[in-house]
């Protein structure tokens, strides 16, 4: 399974994908501690890393799953101060994610509604925070 590309607005909305990957691995949003193991944020940012590896490898049918897990893991560890942007990221770039699979991939309905919540899903293309925006 590919992304059609043909589809209008394709292209731009990976466009945003590849802002976002730089963005979510920038020393300027994530949190200095966080690839500690330790670290309340260290799953997040594994299961970020995980959706982003398996995109950039074409590998779309496992993001879910990680997207799943990232949702969980935000509703139940709230961010710490220092995180709060990072976590506010996160959270748009699950969102994105989600509507590029939705929109753009051949992925079943059933299997996005299955793993990912309605309001993610259907939340649309969002756009690149203004603070990670300069990064």
């Amino acid at each position: 399974m590919d992304l059609d590309l043909s589809i209008a607005g394709a292209k731009e909305e990976r466009a945003k994908l590849k802002q976002f990957h730089t963005i979510l691995n920038s020393p300027s949003i994530v949190p200095e501690q966080a690839y500690r193991m330790s670290a309340n944020l260290y799953p997040l940012v594994c299961y970020i890393n995980n959706i982003i590896g398996l995109y950039l490898s074409k590998n779309y049918e496992v993001i879910p799953l990680f997207i799943n897990r990232a949702l969980k893991h935000i509703n139940t560890h709230p961010a710490q101060p220092a995180g709060i942007a990072y976590h506010d990221t996160v959270t748009l770039y699950l969102r994105h994610m989600a509507h590029v699979l939705k929109s753009y991939s051949s992925m079943s309905h059933e299997l996005l509604c299955e793993l990912i919540p309605e309001e993610v899903l259907n939340a649309g293309p969002q756009q690149i925070p203004s603070i990670a925006a300069s990064t």
